[in-house]
């Protein structure tokens, strides 16, 4: 039975405190609130930086394995030219 008018007490003297202070309440609630919009616009810039650079590594390394796989068909034709050659001169020598 006691228990609802303590609570009662505890909730009544906590909003008469609050009403009382409540300048340094909204100035430290400003404070709070200037801090985390900043917290959260440097956090946002450096995932907009993140991936960006992510996506440069990518691009980078899709160039890569475009440039390998270009190089590896430029030495495959050398190689089948070669052989095709080879079994020219065989050829050649047999007739």
């Amino acid at each position: 039975m006691a228990l609802p008018f303590i609570a009662g007490l505890a909730i009544g003297a906590g909003a008469v405190i609050a009403f009382t202070k409540s300048k340094t309440l909204k100035e430290k609630s400003k404070e709070l609130f200037s801090k985390s919009k900043d917290f959260a616009s440097s956090k946002l810039e450096k995932s907009k930086d993140l991936a960006s650079d992510v996506k440069d590594t990518i691009n980078a390394t899709k160039e890569c394995i475009k440039e390998k796989k270009e190089s590896l068909k430029e030495i495959k034709e050398d190689v089948i030219e070669k052989i095709e050659d080879i079994k020219e001169d065989e050829e050649c020598k047999k007739a």
